[in-house]
């Protein structure tokens, strides 16, 4: 690894591909319980849907709460291997470990116990999440202070997202239809998921032992509340959070995919498979269109906007899905949906970094992790909404779970379904847009930030932090 003060030579390749990598695990996680974890605890479980999107919801509310905590110490750190680092292998065993959990739960007879065991499990996979992911996100800020050099490494954790996808959203229902779909075939899929979580892992803290990074933290102690306090003073930040609130609802919203395959469209888990392999393909093909377009305008928060629009008729467009449909205008909506996706994704992970090396101008502080912490617990936050929704409108519209035998849903049911999976995400973009309005840190007002050295601290017990410098 280089120290500070030799970032001026752009990153190698063989870095930014080893960084993005790194995101192959949490998302294969993340995209698996997203997009079918639901589906499995209410129709093979037996977990009510109200009951098992809540548990969902608590978990990682409950983790959400943690993740400043997490960037906090992450930033204290020490290590030969910098401050990240280290949890990077952490992080990808006890992820691998909670994909297992997650997808087997054993048959336990009474429910209660049943649920009990599934929100410990849920608990305990946001926590492994929380331990890889925060640290991760840190990175960026401190391997570059390129303001389009973020986009690019950022568009390799795109890449990886894409992968990610297919693995968890194409791979894993191909293994369900192919082993029968039963609670059994959850179970051999999560197992084939733990080799590429901890391979991704491995490759990803090998990849950057050379990568720019800052040496050490400040030998300064701050209180927690006072830099959050600070944090809050950070203005495109918290527009960016409002931001991804908004459309990271969205991956809460997909566990409505499962639903809307098998009861709508009535066809099998492989063709769920395929729409998500195009789709992925789709956001992985257009990362070059989207770095061309956000260079071009200058602007990432317009580029942003345009991927966001561009999903909006793909989404309302579902409307008049019915089954026996032809598969080309499946499939074209995946293609559509996953470009869009493609470049918020890109977008929304390249702001990250700007408004950290706008904290580090305004206050000569390097807390980058406390930042990724702050933006992970609104990720989580919106997530549990998500699926908090989705479940909480079948439930009320009367989906009935099951543990296995087929079960004809009411009309009730199937119209809710049209409705989170026409209108919600129409609706979530539509306001993710407005609220990219008023994001205004560009290349310009960053090179216009002077560098001030770091906050002073107070000089006496119970004295006030004097206010933030302002440029």
């Amino acid at each position: 690894m280089t120290s500070e003060t030799e970032r001026k030579a752009p990153l190698s390749r063989g870095i930014c591909m080893g960084w993005g990598l790194g995101t192959l695990g949490p998302v294969t996680v993340l995209t698996a319980s997203n997009v079918l974890l639901l589906r499995y605890l209410t129709d093979h479980v037996g977990i009510a849907a109200a009951l098992a999107s809540s548990l969902i919801a608590f978990s990682k509310l409950l983790d959400a709460f943690l993740d400043p905590t997490m960037g906090w110490l992450s930033d204290r750190t020490r290590s030969r291997m910098g401050r990240r680092r280290p949890y990077l292998l952490a992080g990808g065993v006890l992820l691998a470990l909670s994909v297992v959990g997650l997808f087997s739960v054993p048959d336990i007879a009474d429910y209660d116990l049943r649920a009990v065991y599934v929100g410990a499990v849920l608990v305990f996979y946001a926590l492994a999440y929380t331990v890889f992911n925060i640290p991760y996100l840190s990175m960026p800020a401190e391997m570059t202070t390129d303001y389009h050099e973020r986009s690019y490494i950022m568009s390799f954790r795109v890449y990886a997202v894409g992968l990610s996808t297919i693995a968890a959203s194409v791979l894993g229902p191909m293994v369900l239809a192919a082993l029968g779909g039963g609670s059994d075939a959850y179970a051999k899929m999560a197992l084939v998921f733990v080799p590429l979580i901890l391979l991704s892992a491995w490759i990803c803290f090998r990849a950057t032992r050379h990568a720019p990074f800052t040496a050490k933290p400040d030998s300064t102690h701050y209180p927690i509340l006072y830099q959050v306090k600070s944090v809050a003073s950070n203005k495109p930040f918290l527009v960016l959070i409002v931001i991804k609130f908004l459309t990271l609802m969205a991956l809460g919203v997909q566990s409505v995919f499962a639903f809307f395959f098998t009861y709508v469209l009535k066809v099998s888990d492989v063709y769920l498979g395929q729409y998500f392999l195009c789709s992925s393909l789709a956001m992985i093909l257009s990362q070059p269109l989207w770095l061309r377009l956000s260079r071009w305008s200058g602007s990432k928060r317009n580029t942003y906007i345009a991927a966001l629009a561009l999903s909006l008729p793909a989404y309302l467009s579902w409307l008049w899905a019915e089954p026996g449909q032809p598969v080309a205008f499946i499939f074209l909506r995946a293609a559509v949906i996953g470009a869009a996706g493609g470049g918020a994704i890109l977008m929304g992970q390249s702001l990250l970094p700007d408004t950290m090396e706008y904290d580090y101008l305004r206050t000569g502080l390097r807390r980058e992790g406390l930042f990724a912490g702050f933006y992970t617990t609104v990720e989580k936050l919106s997530g549990a909404i998500g699926i908090a929704v989705v479940g909480a409108v079948l439930g009320s519209a009367g989906y009935v779970q099951s543990m296995g035998s087929g079960v004809t849903q009411p009309q009730s049911a199937i119209d809710a379904i049209y409705w989170v999976m026409c209108f919600l995400p129409a609706l979530i973009s539509l306001l993710g847009i407005v609220a990219l309005l008023f994001y205004r840190l560009t290349e310009t007002s960053l090179k216009a930030t002077t560098l001030l050295s770091p906050i002073a601290a107070p000089t006496t017990d119970g004295e006030d932090f004097p206010a933030l410098p302002t440029t």
